[in-house]
Parts: structure tokens; C-alpha cells; sequence
């Protein structure tokens, strides 16, 4: 029961936090709470407004920023599914409501015990004047009546509530606003009440929170040892819901199947199987759900991600008790550095990136620019992770309808997370080549094309099987990969060769495709190398490499170069056709010395028109160099290694380099004969 211990610690020591909205959100519109003992969240849609004496004084729709709301419960109306359960203070008209039956509603009326729970309530040592206030007012029985006299909900010509809005469009009425986009049959009959007495809101008022959980657990007569604290105290039976979203219904902990296995065989009674309790359990989950809402990482696809909507798939957490900043351990490079800039904040005014290139769009302009902000962000999370941090990191997944279950769960010290992570980052490091969404501090977003560093988990997955790949892979690969960032394992053989041969397939995606795979590919060729063979190998081109998958590499590259600078300034359709190269290159890491000869005899006219035009052929020539270099025993069909990427990709940056040096050097002698120009006229 690490994980339970964990956040119930966590909890313990953000006290100052209960019933504060997190300022940070992965979803709109709901901000995490850390909750009161014996509370939950509940979407609340109208707030009544009464006098100290118990009478209704207005009422008002809430706005959908402010609909989430901190409400008293009980361990069984917690964790109500089709039977309704009343709350003791907050809920919806079924309960709440005197006159419900007499305003249409359809269903069993909750009324008489819900009055009984706050009577109970208010009855006791615990009891408060605002909670009596509103009992009050609720044993009148008119609250529907009340809101609509006050112009809040609506009723047809026979005194029922209206199901949906028969009037106009432009003149429909705020509480059906609120149901306008909901794809559930929820009309005015299902709408939640709030209080707020005298001006002061109840659902946000300490004092209630207190009185209602002092309350509450001097009610329960169960006690026992407590698994996780080894004291006596109330015991808990039903484990809470809502902990990766508001809409979660899933529990982590279950011991209610009597009939199937979940603990016969081992265990005569549930109370064998697990003994936590109630005070502990709610402390413990509604630090995970805080958690998971302030900073949970989920293997979602970007547009949900985007949209910020809820989802209720797979969900990684990375935190430490003292609720220090830790690095995203399922981001990319780009993603450390950025986060870095949220979480380490050191007072200085940044609102962007140092190094982003607003035009180019690209982050940074250079390598070396890069490295040292990656060199900064993890000098600041080192800072606040010292080897004393105890980090815990859980994943989180639902295998059936109703149970959630762990992943993966490993606590680590901060200073050993952090070397690995480190270690991942540099050692998993090329340039990559897809579009990607950064958050600056001032909330706006920015897009950049190209970055250099380790590829993000969920990109690594799609790099290897594929974007049509079932949820359910890309999640098991997220997993088998996360222990190869925070723990420093051995990086999967299979995975790296799945996406070296996707890579190596470029003609049968597109363009910006193929760019991806490759620097997604060649990321893990070489951390792979370095991780399990202890071979090292630089993104910069090697020229002592002799190995021949490499050199193979290369001569791909020269043969691409050579068709390039053939076809350049040509006609369009012409440069928009892929190279033989890569059309050949399937065929070239099976039989490279057969297709190599075929390569050389398609390359013959365009070396023929390189000449004619007096053009450089400084490509093809080191094709050759390269062939002399291959031993004659290893010139064969014995098909290539994954190593052939990295020979091509560092050969293709060669070239790029050494274009863009001469097209400098151009641009400078030509910008100097100008000048020269101006001053001897």
C-alpha cells in the first residue's frame, strides 16, 4: 500500500491547501481540488440565497466556471451509481426539493430522507446555526415553487416543469443554457441547488466543512486497524470515485464481489482482504485526484489534448510529497524545457523562451542554445529535488467498466530520477522534425517545427506501429517505456527496429511524415546503443566510422545528393518526385550491393547533366570514397543494421551544412563587392 501511504502524506502536508482551486488545470473548467474529509465535487447549477431566519430571498444560475462545487457526503453517497443516494446538504431536486412530485418529476423522491440525514445533522454537538438555517427552509416544502416565481425554471400551463425550451432561440433562458450542449436527457428536473446564507456561501465556508466531518465520523460505530496508519479507527468499505476526472467512475479499490474471485481462495470476509481507514482512504484519494488534476499526464491524442477534454483513459503521475516541481517524464525534450519555465520560477520576467525564433518558429536556433537551456531546466529541478525527495510514480489505467487499475507504481529518490531522466534526454537526443504546441507564460501558444532532443513516449509509439495503432498499444508502449526514462533500464530491442523500419519505409508516407520517423528512429538507435551496447555515436557525422551499415548509410545519402543537385532550379515535378534513393531504400538495406549497382546506373544521366552545366560533383565523388572504404568480403547482400540511418541522417546533415556555409559565404562576398562599389564611386 505504497501509493495509499504516499498520498495520504501528501495530503497531511498541503493542509493549506484544502478547498482551494489549483491554478493549474488539465482540463477547462475545472480547477482540482484538495478536499475535506468526508466532501466531494459536484456540478451545482442554481444558488439560493436565504435569511438568517430561513427565508428565500433570491436566487441566481450559476456560471459554468462556478458550477463545481465542494459538497458534504457520506461514504455511500460518495459512490452512488443507479441508486440514488441523497448528500447531506447539497443536491439535486429530487432530494432537496419538498414540492418535486407536485412539479413533475418522474422519479422516487428522495425528500423524506435527505430531511432525516440534516435533521440528524443539525441535531448534534456538530450542528451549526447556517446549516440549521437552511433545514429550515427546506422543510417548507416550496423550494421549486420559489425558483419559479423568481423567473429561474419554467413550468408548462399544467404546473410541470418544462422537459426543453418550445420558445424562441434567442430568448432561451439561462438554466437551459446550461443543458444546450449536454449530450445527456438532463432537463430542469435534474438541476442541483447550493445555499448561500445571509450572503455567505455554505459549500465554501470552513467552518461547515469542519462541523460536517466532525459530524460524520462520530457516526460510525465500525472500527478497526487502519492497514496504512496502524491505529483503530472507523473503517472504510466503499472506496470514492471521480479520481482522474469529474466524470470518473471507476474505483481503485474494491472488495464487494461475493461471488467471483476478487478475494475468495484467500480470504474468508472482505475486512481479511483489506482494512484502511476512512479517514485515511479519503485523505489518500483526494490527494491522487488533486494530483492527477494539477499536473497527471495522459496518453491522449492531441487534439483531446488540445481541447482540454476529460479523459478517462491512461493516466501517468510523477509527485513528491512536499509537493516539489518534477519534471514531465512522458514530454519530449521541448516539454522539460518549457515546463521548466512554469515550474522553476525564479522571479525574473521571461514571458517567452530565450532563443525562439518568432519567424522561423523553431526552438531554439541552435544547438548549443539548446543545450543550454535543457542544462538550465534540469540544474533547476535538481535544485528542488534533492537526494532526501521521495518521488513517487504511478500509472493508472481502467481495465473494465468500474475498476481502475495501477500500472506501474515506483518511488524513487529525487537525485536518482533525475540523473535518469538526464540521462534519457542526452542519450535519446536528435533532431526532430514534427509540429508541436508550446504554452508561454502569458497563455499563449506558440508552434514550432524543428527541436533537438528525445522524442515524447507518444510519439515514439506512432513512430513504430504506426498512427492507426489501437489505444490499447499505445498505452502498453507508454508503459514498457517508462521505465527506460525514470529508472534507466535497458531500452527495448523490438521497439527500436519496429521504428527503424517504419523509418526506413519514408516513400509510403508523406514528406513531413517520413521527417519524423527518421529523427524519431535515429533517437533511439543511438540511445539503444549507448544504453545496452555501450557503443557511442554523435549526431555530428563521423568520419572514422568504418562499420559498414554506416557507410552504406552514407552512400544513400550521396546517391540522394546527386539527384538533388541534378534536378534543382528544374521543373517543379521534377523536384516534387522522390529521389531513387529513397524510392530504392527498402531494396538497399535488404540487397545493398545489388541495388547500390542499380543506384549508380540511374544516377549516370545526372551526372552527365552535372557536368554538361559545369555544376559541382563533389557528392558523387565521395560515393566513391565511400564504396573504396567497404571491405570487398562485407561489399555483399547481407542486409544492413539499424546503424545505416544514422550514416544517412548525419550525411544528409553534412551536406545541408555545407550548403548553407556556402551560401553565407556567397552572401558576404557579395554584400562586400557592394560596398567596395559604393565607396569607390
Amino acid at each position: 500500500m505504497g501509493w495509499i501511504e504516499r498520498c495520504y502524506q501528501t495530503y497531511e502536508k498541503n493542509l493549506n491547501q484544502v478547498g482551494k482551486p489549483s491554478s493549474s488545470t488539465r482540463f477547462e473548467g475545472e480547477a482540482p481540488f484538495l478536499l475535506p474529509v468526508a466532501h466531494t465535487t459536484q456540478k451545482v447549477h442554481v444558488e439560493v440565497n436565504l435569511s438568517a431566519s430561513g427565508d428565500f430571498l433570491s436566487a441566481r444560475v450559476l456560471h459554468p466556471e462556478e458550477m463545481t462545487t465542494i459538497i458534504p457526503c457520506t461514504e455511500a453517497s460518495s459512490s452512488r451509481t443507479r441508486e440514488m443516494v441523497p448528500h447531506p446538504l447539497v443536491d439535486k431536486l429530487q432530494c432537496v426539493a419538498g414540492d418535486y412530485k407536485a412539479w413533475g418529476g418522474d422519479k422516487d423522491s428522495k425528500f423524506t430522507e435527505y430531511i432525516a440525514n440534516l435533521q440528524a445533522w443539525c441535531d448534534s454537538s456538530f450542528g451549526l446555526d447556517l446549516v440549521r438555517t437552511v433545514l429550515t427552509y427546506l422543510k417548507k416544502g416550496c423550494l421549486i415553487q420559489d425558483l419559479v416565481s423568481e423567473g429561474i425554471l419554467y413550468a408548462d400551463e399544467n404546473g410541470h416543469l418544462l422537459q426543453k425550451w418550445n420558445g424562441p432561440k434567442e430568448e432561451l433562458p439561462d438554466i437551459f443554457r446550461l443543458f444546450k450542449d449536454s449530450k445527456s436527457n438532463e432537463s430542469q428536473l435534474d438541476i442541483s441547488v447550493r445555499f448561500r446564507v445571509n450572503g455567505k456561501d455554505l459549500s465554501s465556508a470552513p467552518e461547515v466543512w469542519n462541523s460536517y466531518t466532525n459530524y460524520y465520523l462520530s457516526t460510525w460505530k465500525e472500527t478497526g486497524i487502519c492497514y496504512v496508519q496502524g491505529q483503530e479507527m472507523p473503517l472504510s468499505r466503499l472506496s470514492p470515485q471521480k479520481i482522474r476526472s469529474p466524470g470518473d467512475r471507476t474505483k481503485l479499490i474494491s472488495s464487494n464481489d461475493h461471488q467471483n474471485f476478487t478475494y475468495r481462495g484467500r480470504f474468508r470476509t472482505a475486512s481479511e482482504a483489506f482494512s484502511i481507514g476512512y479517514e485515511t482512504t479519503q485523505k489518500a484519494h483526494s490527494a491522487l485526484r488533486w494530483l492527477i488534476g494539477k499536473q497527471g499526464e495522459w496518453s491522449s491524442n492531441s487534439q483531446d489534448e488540445q481541447k482540454g477534454k476529460q479523459k478517462d483513459g491512461q493516466v501517468v503521475l510523477v509527485w513528491g510529497t512536499e509537493n516539489e516541481p518534477v519534471p514531465p517524464v512522458t514530454g519530449d525534450t521541448c516539454d522539460l524545457i518549457v515546463c521548466s519555465h512554469s515550474d522553476l520560477d525564479d522571479g525574473e520576467e521571461e514571458d517567452d523562451l530565450d532563443g525562439l525564433d518568432d519567424e522561423k518558429e523553431t526552438l531554439p536556433k541552435t544547438r548549443a542554445a539548446f543545450a543550454a537551456q535543457f542544462n538550465k531546466a534540469i540544474k533547476g529541478y535538481r535544485h528542488n529535488l534533492t537526494p532526501y525527495s521521495q518521488i513517487s510514480i504511478i500509472v493508472l489505467d481502467s481495465v473494465t467498466m468500474g475498476r481502475l487499475s495501477i500500472r506501474y507504481y515506483r518511488e524513487l529518490q529525487g537525485s536518482r530520477l533525475m540523473d535518469c531522466i538526464a540521462d534519457w534526454h542526452k542519450n535519446f537526443c536528435w533532431k526532430q522534425c514534427y509540429p508541436k504546441q508550446i504554452s508561454q507564460k502569458n497563455g499563449e501558444k506558440k508552434s514550432i517545427a524543428k527541436f533537438v532532443g528525445a522524442p515524447a513516449p507518444a510519439e515514439i509509439a506512432i513512430a513504430a506501429y504506426g498512427a492507426n495503432m489501437s489505444d490499447k498499444l499505445k498505452q502498453q508502449t507508454i508503459e514498457r517505456l517508462l521505465p527506460c526514462i525514470t529508472e534507466g533500464r535497458r531500452f527495448p530491442r523490438d521497439l527500436m527496429q519496429a521504428a527503424a523500419h517504419r523509418a526506413s519505409n519514408g516513400i509510403a508516407v508523406s514528406f513531413a511524415d517520413a521527417q519524423k520517423n527518421r529523427g524519431i528512429a535515429c533517437a533511439l538507435i543511438r540511445g539503444y546503443y549507448h544504453r545496452n551496447l555501450k557503443e557511442e555515436y554523435t549526431m555530428a557525422l563521423d568520419e572514422t566510422c568504418s562499420d559498414r551499415s554506416y557507410l552504406f548509410g552514407r552512400i544513400l545519402a550521396c546517391a540522394e545528393r546527386v539527384e538533388q543537385n541534378a534536378t534543382y532550379g528544374r521543373d517543379e515535378d521534377a523536384q516534387k518526385r522522390p529521389p531513387n534513393a529513397l524510392r530504392y531504400e527498402v531494396a538497399f538495406t535488404q540487397h545493398p550491393a545489388k541495388t547500390l549497382a542499380l543506384l549508380r546506373k540511374q544516377l549516370e544521366p545526372y551526372l552527365e547533366r552535372l557536368i554538361k552545366e559545369n555544376k559541382s560533383t563533389y557528392a558523387n565523388d565521395l560515393m566513391l570514397q565511400l564504396i573504396s572504404r567497404i571491405p570487398m568480403e562485407q561489399f555483399n547482400e547481407q542486409p544492413l543494421t539499424e546503424l545505416y540511418l544514422l550514416g544517412y541522417a548525419c550525411q544528409r546533415e553534412e551536406f545541408f551544412k555545407k550548403k548553407a556555409a556556402k551560401n553565407a559565404e556567397a552572401a558576404a562576398t557579395e554584400k562586400g563587392e557592394e560596398n567596395h562599389g559604393s565607396f569607390t564611386e
